[in-house]
């Protein structure tokens, strides 16, 4: 009997090392981030450090770049980003957030940015090993007059 007690205990000593280590990977899994800001009308701040963040449902997990353009710029070297009516596309690769993206906000260092940038919409998308692939539109539709504070949209529950 101690020989079956050891056994099942051994066993489920290995079962609880296994669960362990699979929990461990799927919080550190590598997800593909895109995102994609569309300009309206006015040209934005090409030069300059902006810096977004994206928060996800729950308050679990934020993204939080402090240089766009040159950390996540997508569109190559030398290409000049927001200009009007743009598309401009910027990836990285960070661990996977365990919800979907709820809000976003967008701030610049004070006087370095256009005044009166418009942003159509930015849509953030992901893409990972065994996670549902995930995509937000946030819909700004206005003129942004100022990125310090944060300019900002969506809602958080």
């Amino acid at each position: 009997m101690a020989k079956v007690i050891t056994c099942f205990v051994l066993h489920f000593l290995v079962f609880l090392a296994m669960a362990s280590t699979s929990i461990k990977a799927q919080a550190t899994q590598q997800c593909d981030y895109e995102m994609i800001v569309n300009t309206g009308i006015t040209r934005g701040p090409s030069n300059s450090k902006l810096r977004v963040i994206v928060e996800a449902i729950g308050g679990e997990g934020t993204i939080n770049t402090t240089n766009l353009i040159r950390k996540w710029g997508a569109m190559g070297q030398g290409y000049t980003y927001f200009l009007p009516y743009s598309s401009d596309r910027f990836r990285t690769r960070l661990p996977c957030m365990k919800d979907n993206f709820c809000w976003i906000g967008i701030r610049g260092k004070k006087g370095e940015l256009n005044p009166h940038w418009y942003i159509e919409n930015i849509t953030v998308s992901t893409k990972g090993p065994g996670v549902i692939n995930r995509m937000k539109t946030f819909q700004f539709l206005e003129e942004i007059d100022t990125v310090y504070p944060d300019a900002s949209h969506g809602e958080c529950p």
